[in-house]
């Protein structure tokens, strides 16, 4: 039987899993939900669920403790779970696909039980939403899109290499030349503290459950906004230009938990540019971007340093410098790695918010067992703080922001101001 371990960025998310779940929510689950026009037939999405477990053992593993180290050991079970809901629109009454997803979302297992991805079809009427979620450990958004290319493509691509991008790093590397470039990341970090980071809200949830609220852009728009992006962050910066309109927007929303500066983590993708593997484990780094309150005010100068940060960042190799940081925290337990992780020496959270670009899926899938899919969707947990993250994603040629927040920490209109803010931001018309 396959047996996989965890490599270094597994284990950093596997300690964000106890951060959330410390905040009172149920892990580290994310969730990709296409919306399809009909029901899907359910006996072929079922035979294509068994042969990819049968194909592919470790996606039907359970998460296992050896000493210091965590691998996926396979299970039992000969397919991946899939789950039906079946609603009748007579009886939903106010609510609609996405409440259901958010129940998805929410129920939560230990750590230790949580299947490493799970296929739910929830059916109304004439339309379904299929969500794959899965528990962040095993894979990254990237991973769980391949997944997925892999349960409903007939003809794929299955050529594997031979070690994955952070493994290959990491072995390459001298044992000095992680020790540089951990003093490099270490040296990054401290300059970063120097700030305290702005929180959107400092006032306690109501509950521990995540929300969801969705905001989409037609094509049109989407273009515009994808203009504007390579105008002021260039045709790699694309998830700066975002991060820069939500903190501007966040500006002028108002938040309750003033500091010094917004600060907000960002993945780097190592995998090379439509590769089809790997799908497990995460294979990213991070970079952070942070911005001095007085600098967002003013939309060029916040643009000019976004973009100067990322090209000092990018020189210095700190995208990759984060490895051996991460590679030195598995030594560390949960609890110890994800209090450093999150939080600064001043004992405040680091981030101002979570952020996540996952571009355009490549391939785009456009059927499930023959139903046509009209739109894609993302979903993560956060901890508690911040309590509010932003995906992003793009389908279809249309742009889509998922606002993810805890439940009852955010008053309503806060939220409505904050998403028509980042609207104009994005559009050029603050």
């Amino acid at each position: 039987m396959a047996v996989l371990r965890l490599n270094p960025v597994d284990y950093f998310t596997l300690a964000l899993d106890y951060e959330i779940r410390r905040s009172g929510l149920a892990g580290n689950y994310c969730a990709i939900a296409f919306e399809v026009e009909g029901i899907p037939d359910h006996k072929e999405i079922a035979q294509r669920c068994r042969e990819f477990a049968e194909q592919f053992p470790v996606a039907v593993s359970r998460l296992t403790q050896h000493g210091r180290q965590y691998f996926w050991i396979p299970s039992d079970d000969n397919s991946l779970p899939f789950h039906i809901t079946r609603l009748d629109p007579t009886e939903v009454g106010d609510h609609n696909l996405w409440c259901y997803l958010v129940d998805i979302l929410n129920d939560g297992t230990p750590a230790s039980l949580s299947a490493p991805f799970e296929l739910h079809l929830i059916e109304i009427a004439d339309c379904s939403l299929l969500v794959l979620r899965w528990f962040h450990p095993m894979a990254d958004a990237k991973g769980a899109e391949l997944v997925l290319r892999h349960l409903f493509h007939t003809s794929t691509d299955l050529e594997r290499p031979s070690q994955t991008p952070v493994d290959f790093l990491l072995r390459q590397w001298s044992l000095w030349r992680k020790i540089r470039l951990a003093k490099q990341a270490a040296l990054s970090i401290r300059e970063l503290d120097m700030y305290t980071s702005i929180l959107p809200s400092e006032s306690k949830p109501t509950s521990c459950r995540l929300a969801l609220k969705m905001v989409s852009y037609d094509e049109e728009q989407t273009d515009q906004i994808l203009t504007h992006a390579r105008k002021h962050t260039g045709m790699t910066g694309t998830a700066l230009y975002f991060i820069g309109c939500m903190m501007r927007a966040m500006e002028a929303a108002g938040t309750t938990k003033t500091g010094e500066a917004y600060c907000v983590p960002y993945a780097v993708n190592l995998r090379k540019r439509r590769a089809v593997f790997p799908m497990f484990g995460n294979q990213v780094s991070f970079l952070f971007a942070q911005i001095k309150r007085d600098i967002v005010k003013s939309r060029d100068k916040l643009f000019d340093q976004l973009r100067d940060q990322n090209m000092a960042a990018i020189r210095r190799k700190l995208d990759q410098a984060m490895l051996p940081m991460m590679q030195a925290g598995t030594w560390l337990s949960l609890r110890k790695f994800g209090d450093i992780v999150r939080n600064s020496p001043r004992g405040r959270e680091r981030s101002s918010f979570w952020f996540s670009f996952t571009g355009e899926m490549e391939p785009e899938p456009s059927n499930i067992a023959g139903c046509p899919i009209i739109g894609m969707y993302q979903a993560s947990h956060i901890s508690m703080p911040p309590g509010l993250g932003l995906l992003a994603s793009i389908f279809q040629g249309r742009l889509t922001l998922s606002y993810n927040y805890i439940e009852g920490q955010f008053q309503v209109d806060w939220l409505e101001q904050l998403a028509q803010g980042m609207t104009a931001e994005l559009l050029g018309r603050p």
